[in-house]
């Protein structure tokens, strides 16, 4: 099975991101969308995973969400990677507030799927919520984050903690919760 690790979002915060897609859209060209089922902040990809270790990934969840409370998050502004000509390869929004926690999620993540297999990600952490693929605007991207800037200033709950797998159902990509559980923490 192919899975993720993730913070799975509260509906408010996917309406917020549906709506930034929207003014996104109404300015491309053309877009890869990401739907809004799908919004979430990926905290350790697996790839393909045996499902044998369904068992240790869930104890370590399950470890980590009880030593933490919820975090607060804001959408900050939006940015890129990649860009050729006019095409950008992904859009995403950042996101900013507890993030020293945040980071201590990751590296504790980190630190127990080394310990059953799973090698530490090369890259720094950058947390984001990824809009679009592919995306084609002739419109410069500070005008572009102009247009969306009011919609980043609300505050949002992060709370829920899942290992998510991820399948191609009739073309689309499908994200579903194999296992989840809340942040509870209420003495840190």
């Amino acid at each position: 099975m192919r899975a993720f690790i993730a913070f799975d979002f509260p509906e408010e915060l996917k309406d917020r991101l549906y709506e930034i897609q929207s003014i996104l859209k109404d300015i491309s060209n053309k877009g890869s969308w990401v739907s809004k089922n799908n919004f979430h902040l990926t905290l350790k990809f697996l790839g393909e995973i045996d499902e044998v270790y369904i068992e240790d990934i869930d104890r370590i969840l399950k470890n980590i969400s009880a030593n933490f409370n919820p975090l607060k998050i804001e959408l900050n502004e939006l940015g890129y990677f990649n860009r050729r000509n006019n095409e950008y390869r992904v859009v995403w929004s950042g996101l900013e507030g507890d993030m020293e926690v945040l980071n201590s999620i990751y590296d504790l993540l980190e630190e127990n799927m080394q310990k059953i297999g799973f090698p530490k990600d090369s890259r720094e952490f950058s947390p984001h919520v990824t809009l679009v693929r592919r995306y084609k605007t002739n419109l410069d991207f500070h005008k572009i984050k102009a247009y969306v800037k009011a919609y980043l200033e609300n505050q949002y709950v992060l709370d829920n903690l899942v290992l998510m797998k991820s399948e191609v159902i009739m073309n689309k990509r499908v994200y579903t919760p194999v296992v989840s559980y809340k942040l509870i923490n209420k003495t840190r």
